[in-house]
């Protein structure tokens, strides 16, 4: 999935383990999913999200195997949403990132409900 500040569709985000490097543990979201900051390996921005092999034990309706054999995270179905983090986000603490991705994750939910006219 491409970048922006979320995941991209509502079909998931790509949160396989095994394609993360600079990954760090920042905490748990209210939901009790864990919540890590890392970069892919193909490079990029710093992003802030969850890791599927973790959900497949706690969360696995979330987890998407693709074709690859690589899983997604289908990120509608958890209190957090898969953030990219400006360049200087060394600056943020960890509590603070993990703020960020709660609250896209709340404006993502009431953005799928359309108001009637």
């Amino acid at each position: 999935m491409g970048g922006g500040s979320s995941s991209s569709s509502s079909s998931g985000g790509w949160s396989d383990r095994r394609l993360k490097i600079d990954i760090r543990r920042l905490g748990t979201s209210a939901e009790g999913i864990p919540v890590y900051a890392f970069r892919y390996i193909w490079g990029g921005p710093l992003f802030v999200g969850t890791m599927a092999q973790d959900l497949l034990a706690i969360r696995p309706e979330a987890v998407i195997e693709t074709a690859s054999g690589y899983y997604m995270v289908d990120y509608d179905k958890l209190d957090i949403a898969m953030i990219s983090l400006p360049e200087d986000a060394s600056l943020l603490t960890a509590e603070a990132a993990m703020a960020l991705a709660t609250r896209a994750a709340r404006i993502r939910s009431r953005g799928s409900v359309q108001p009637s006219m």
